[in-house]
């Protein structure tokens, strides 16, 4: 139980599914997206009730984590928002991509500053790899409907590098 309780609070699973994800992206662009984000949102749920059981099940209080249990909540109040607005999603999903895309960006801007004094290699390339992807957000978020295949992919490719950055910070992690 520890050991999905650490992989989910270092957001192994989030990152492993969005490479995957942007690999599906990049392979299939058009029609996908409607699958895409039912699929993220029974992953949201299926995550989110993971992290707010273990919050109540850990028994040393000192283990636990109002963020963990604040995410975990929101997870699932996103999932069932993905599952049920599909269709609508579709239209936004560069919007959805680039906000989604720029908070994952910012996590590991943020964890790459943390790893600072730790292992510099580490440290500059889950740095550049968050700036990167930022960047990639702000171009998806300047233009949401411009070339929509090619976004898509972008998004995809954002992903990709997204989750492979965020194992890298893992990997190398902060405890």
């Amino acid at each position: 139980m520890s050991k999905i309780s650490r992989a989910l609070k270092n957001y192994i699973v989030d990152a492993v599914l969005l490479i995957i994800l942007g690999i599906v992206m990049v392979a299939w662009p058009q029609g996908a997206l409607e699958t895409i984000f039912k699929w993220i949102g029974i992953g949201l749920i299926v995550l989110g009730a993971i992290k707010v059981i273990l919050y109540f099940t850990k028994k040393d209080s000192r283990q636990r984590s109002l963020i963990d249990l604040i995410v975990g909540i929101i997870q699932i109040i996103a999932g069932i928002f993905f599952i049920a607005k599909s269709g609508f999603l579709v239209g936004f999903f560069p919007t959805v991509a680039a906000i989604l895309l720029g908070y994952g960006a910012i996590v590991i801007i943020i964890r790459a500053i943390e790893m600072k004094d730790g292992n510099k290699n580490a440290f500059t390339l889950s740095l550049v790899l968050g700036i990167v992807t930022l960047v990639l957000a702000v171009i998806i978020f300047v233009h949401p409907v411009a070339l929509a295949n090619i976004m898509v992919q972008a998004a995809g490719i954002s992903m990709i590098i997204e989750g492979i950055a965020l194992l890298i910070v893992l990997s190398r992690g902060v405890d």
